[in-house]
């Protein structure tokens, strides 16, 4: 099993098509305390508990580059199911995880993978220096991933953003922009007590497909040097999910195959 085919297959979706008439932009909110901006991120966190997705994926690397279609559902904190598309709407592979288990079926070579979530397994999809949870959060803007009150708070008047900061120490770990029009995450850096952000990603399109939830998002690491590009044209928060919709098991025939951690 080739690795590398899994890993762009994570994260996108469709192209938006058709116009929609959106409702008009909200006011910028400024003038909020940290604590007033971090409550109402907070607040919409907990309003998201699941969601499916359809869309199309873009992967850049220096070795090669891939678009796709792919079907997502996932539940918070760290459940998530991806379809990987043909142009005939074929499955070519599945991937799916519910924090304690990865498998990943390849329909092609008649197989199921399956094994523990480490990170190792979990890289068929996920960069190695993000979290499942931190990606079943990124795909609905459910930002930041910090626990806690900002260590460092300002209001950004050139931008028209907030700038949240944690620290671990003297050691940084996320750093955070919300546009002040409609208070929503548009770039996050985490660095994890890094020198460097060990992932950036940037969102964009709110309330285009659904209220408070990105459109767009753009995932970028350094090592190894990646970029993963989401557009959805299909976002539904809180579904309701079957059974199937978050599972995978082998199909008649299909040999199994266990992964090593």
């Amino acid at each position: 099993m080739k690795r590398h085919l899994f890993w762009p297959g994570l994260f996108l979706v469709l192209l938006l098509g058709g116009c929609q008439t959106l409702p008009p932009a909200p006011s910028p909110v400024t003038g909020l305390t940290a604590k007033e901006v971090l409550s109402r991120l907070r607040s919409r966190q907990q309003q998201v508990q699941s969601f499916q997705a359809k869309g199309r994926i873009t992967y850049l690397s220096p070795k090669e580059n891939y678009s796709g279609t792919t079907l997502l559902a996932g539940r918070l904190p760290a459940t998530l199911k991806v379809n990987i598309l043909d142009f005939l709407g074929r499955t070519i592979l599945t991937f799916a995880t519910n924090g304690t288990e990865v498998k990943i079926l390849s329909p092609r070579e008649s197989k199921l993978f399956s094994g523990p979530a480490t990170p190792r397994n979990l890289a068929a999809f996920i960069p190695p220096t993000v979290s499942l949870s931190q990606t079943v959060h990124l795909l609905v803007g459910a930002l930041p991933f910090s626990s806690g009150p900002p260590d460092y708070f300002t209001f950004e008047a050139a931008t028209g953003r907030y700038l949240l900061e944690w620290r671990r120490g003297s050691a940084l770990t996320e750093r955070l922009w919300v546009q002040a029009q409609g208070l929503n995450p548009v770039v996050d850096e985490w660095y994890g007590g890094a020198a460097l952000p060990r992932f950036s990603a940037e969102l964009a399109g709110y309330g285009s497909l659904a209220p408070h939830l990105p459109e767009k998002i753009t995932l970028k690491t350094t090592t190894p040097k990646k970029e993963l590009r989401l557009v959805y044209s299909e976002l539904k928060a809180n579904p309701p999910l079957i059974p199937t919709a978050l599972t995978l098991t082998a199909p008649p025939g299909f040999a199994v195959i266990p992964l090593g951690r």
